[in-house]
């Protein structure tokens, strides 16, 4: 692993906040084209993540940047192939879509911080410069010279200034960068994610993401990556909502689930058993930046625009908006790219961001819209409409 970088005035070329996916698909690209990159993660070390299903559409993206180490991401711990999704939401009889039919015949289950460290792992490799540790505080676009970003660092031996010549927000739905340059917020939905682990001594070689609508919101479960049968289980709903109030807490998350007529007895007949993890829970609504970027600076993944879970899109997202921003940043860097040509370029970015938005929302309504036996909660009320 490089270095990390904590000296003051060290020149950069680009400096990316946020060492996810789209923030490491960034430094990948442009790294590989020989651009100074720091990139900064603001964690000293990973910590928990949800498990993660990648769409068959993305497994294209996922093998350009992980390359040869997507052998050692599999394994025991590291991933393995899904076969399709299964869906109890428009009827009471389980919907399965196989993945065999489509181009790549399979998606990907993935241990998440296995997956973000080979990410990282390539980005050095490539030649970026990763700091861990590493707390965004402010940034200020100067006036003239070829450095016109001043971006200060915090990590646990002090502060630090460094310069750039353009500026990538990649810290996932916090939008630091963006929010710290007064860009409006927006939100679509207050959903939230409540998450909890089931393990069992019997055999589970089940390779479908399944999903079940219930009154109050719905479910998400697979199988987790590893030596044994684990597996995840997550209640999506509003977070002012009386179910929400009860999933926080095991004996109401177990409340809940009695609702459910597939997951319910899935777990039952693996001889599933919820371990003593405390619930984890987490923001999973539909928001976005008003401005998706800037004069030298970019938004990519979820800092520029995060997806209800529903979509499956999210590493998808992530990885396509990171190299796409990659590119556009090494376009505006070049020398000889006349200043009129760079800002139509930023503006091609820009306005495929806004159109992939619009896009989103009309595919979460609809998908929403769908589901009718709920129809007269609350929950399902608030999805009516076109969500704007």
């Amino acid at each position: 692993m490089a270095p990390e970088a904590s000296v003051a005035g060290t020149p950069w070329d680009v400096v990316i906040v946020g060492a996810g996916p789209a923030g490491c698909a960034s430094a990948v690209t442009l790294a590989r084209f020989g651009w100074r990159v720091l990139l900064v993660e603001a964690r000293v070390a990973p910590r928990f993540k949800l498990g993660e299903s990648i769409a068959p559409g993305a497994m294209g993206l996922v093998r350009q940047f992980l390359g040869a180490s997507m052998e050692a991401l599999g394994g025991a711990s590291g991933s393995f192939e899904t076969a399709g999704n299964v869906s109890v939401w428009v009827e009471t009889q389980p919907d399965t879509t196989d993945f065999f039919y489509t181009a790549s015949g399979h998606g990907l289950c993935v241990d998440r911080l296995a997956f973000d460290q080979s990410l990282r792992d390539q980005a050095v490799a490539a030649g970026a410069t990763l700091m861990m540790g590493g707390r965004f505080i402010t940034c200020a676009l100067q006036v003239g010279g070829t450095l016109r970003w001043r971006v200060k660092l915090a990590q646990a031996d002090g502060e630090s200034m460094h310069e750039a010549r353009f500026l990538v927000d990649a810290s996932g739905r916090a939008a630091v960068v963006g929010r710290a340059l007064g860009v409006a917020f927006h939100s679509l939905d207050s959903l939230f994610a409540y998450a909890r682990w089931y393990d069992t001594a019997e055999p589970d070689e089940d390779r479908f993401t399944r999903i079940e609508s219930g009154p109050s919101g719905w479910w998400y479960s697979n199988r987790l990556p590893g030596e044994k049968s684990r597996r995840l289980l997550v209640f999506h709903t509003d977070h002012d909502l009386p179910a929400a109030h009860l999933a926080v807490q095991q004996t109401g998350f177990d409340a809940v689930l009695q609702a459910s007529t597939h997951l319910r007895p899935l777990l039952q007949a693996k001889g599933y058993v919820a371990d003593d993890t405390p619930i984890r829970g987490a923001s999973a609504g539909s928001q976005r930046l008003q401005d998706f970027g800037g004069q030298d600076w970019l938004a990519v993944g979820d800092a520029a625009q995060a997806y209800d879970p529903l979509s499956s899109q999210g590493i998808w997202k992530a990885l396509d908006s990171g190299s796409e921003a990659g590119h556009q940043v090494h376009y505006q860097l070049q020398a000889a790219v006349p200043a009129g040509h760079a800002q139509i370029q930023i503006q091609h970015y820009l306005a495929g961001q806004a159109q992939r938005w619009n896009h989103y929302v009309l595919q979460r309504n609809f998908y929403y819209a769908q589901q009718q036996r709920w129809s007269d909660e609350l929950f399902w009320q608030r999805r009516r409409g076109d969500g704007r």
